[in-house]
């Protein structure tokens, strides 16, 4: 048992708080983070709300104007949450080398800003308004900032932060949907597991609300687009859900065996048990088939070595979307059909919106905190409740319990999905 891997460190930011602990609290308030969004003009957009992360720049973080130029939101909530999750697992104390800490995450697309290339465009414009390529060619380009082309690549954040924090070890990254965080943790399970690095820092991070992120999910057809543009919300399993709302926001964990852990006196905050991940894209909709989400819950459960019985919590995908809600659904109903009517289920998305390559790593790190403290929140806005779950959703008021094992589970749009299983230590 002490050379299970455990969760030694975690870092979360969100639309509720720039922390794990302020998000929490809020959570069990009641609170949601959906509001019109800002930062643009949404007129003649179908949904014009989102759930938006605020007060985090470059000043707050410390980090140097030279640096900023090629970053953006998705960085400084990425970086917030590794050094918070860094920090609290100690990797500070350089009781672990560099070369033995790994890094792993899941990112989603970066937009560019239009003002970085309007210079350039407005110097290359003829007499007729119209582009000029040898204008732009013969020195209009000089407008835009010359590391502007890394600053449109998501693994140039990853470095960055790997940079900041002294990390040299095994790495990659994941991109874009939201399985991306799971197999990002997964990988670093099996790095740790395998000796490649004694600590990894695994998650993943939102894309940031912009005009092009929610074109690109107006366009796949999982925006809410219904009734005032301005006041829509995500339902997750509800009765009324008519689709999901971008969220923003990250979460980052620190991996490493239990016996390093207690070496270095380092608290375990839960293990991590098993895992599954499995593919089949269903023929009406944009998402894996039931058959598909089942199989990876069964091999999460086999991996653990523990039945549908023993998991007192799954914290659903729950995205809000009809046909996404539906097949997950029915997948919980088969794969626990002996105990479903036992089974307690939460969703994040109606309070934090989807965050994407972010969601599932915030997941677990709130499935550290019911762990801990013996409370699931309440699935905001889902009363009320679709008629044909037999499962126990959360909802209305936070339920105090007292959770051993959760699993998590986490899809993509184009059939991928993958479940995590933790558990108390």
């Amino acid at each position: 048992m002490n050379n299970r891997v455990v969760i030694s460190g975690a870092g979360l930011v969100s639309s509720l708080g720039p922390g794990a602990p302020e998000t929490w609290e809020a959570l069990l308030a009641g609170k949601c983070g959906i509001h019109q969004i800002d930062g643009f003009d949404t007129q003649g957009f179908d949904c014009g709300s989102a759930a938006q992360v605020h007060g985090l720049g470059p000043s707050e973080l410390g980090i140097h104007p030279r640096d900023s130029r090629i970053m953006d939101k998705h960085s400084y909530m990425l970086m917030k949450s590794s050094r918070d999750a860094f920090r609290q697992s100690r990797l500070d104390s350089g009781d672990i080398t560099p070369e033995d800490i790994g890094f792993f995450a899941g990112m989603g697309m970066v937009d560019y800003n239009i003002e970085d290339l309007t210079p350039a465009v407005v110097q290359s414009m003829d007499e007729e308004g119209l582009l000029d390529y040898d204008k732009f060619f013969s020195g209009a380009y000089q407008q835009i900032h010359p590391l502007w082309p890394l600053s449109m690549l998501n693994n140039i954040n990853f470095c960055q932060v790997a940079i900041d924090l002294g990390i040299k070890g095994d790495n990659t990254t994941f991109c874009p949907h939201a399985d991306s965080g799971l197999h990002s943790i997964i990988e670093a399970y099996n790095s740790v597991i395998s000796g490649n690095a004694k600590a990894v820092l695994a998650g993943g991070v939102s894309e940031k609300v912009s005009p092009l992120s929610i074109s690109r999910a107006l366009w796949s057809g999982t925006l809410n687009t219904s009734g005032n543009n301005h006041e829509v919300g995500c339902i997750p399993f509800g009765k009324d859900r008519r689709g999901t709302v971008l969220g923003e926001g990250c979460g980052i964990i620190s991996l490493e065996l239990q016996s390093t852990a207690e070496q270095r006196g380092v608290p375990s905050l839960a293990a991590v048990a098993g895992y599954g991940v499995s593919f089949e894209v269903s023929e009406d909709s944009q998402c894996p088939t039931a058959n598909a989400i089942s199989l990876a819950m069964e091999q999460a459960l086999a991996r653990a070595n523990i039945g549908p019985s023993d998991i007192d919590l799954i914290i659903a995908h729950g995205d809000g979307t009809y046909m996404g809600d539906k097949h997950e659904m029915e997948a919980i109903h088969h794969t626990f059909s002996g105990c479903v009517d036992k089974v307690d289920v939460f969703s994040s998305k109606g309070a934090l919106g989807h965050m994407l390559a972010g969601a599932a790593a915030a997941d677990v790190i709130l499935g550290i905190y019911i762990l801990q403290h013996g409370i699931i929140p309440a699935v905001y806005g889902s009363v009320p409740q679709d008629e044909g779950i037999k499962f126990r959703l959360v909802s209305g008021r936070p339920v105090k319990a007292s959770p051993r094992r959760i699993l998590i589970n986490s899809r993509s749009y184009e059939g991928q999905c993958a479940s995590l299983i933790i558990e108390a230590v």
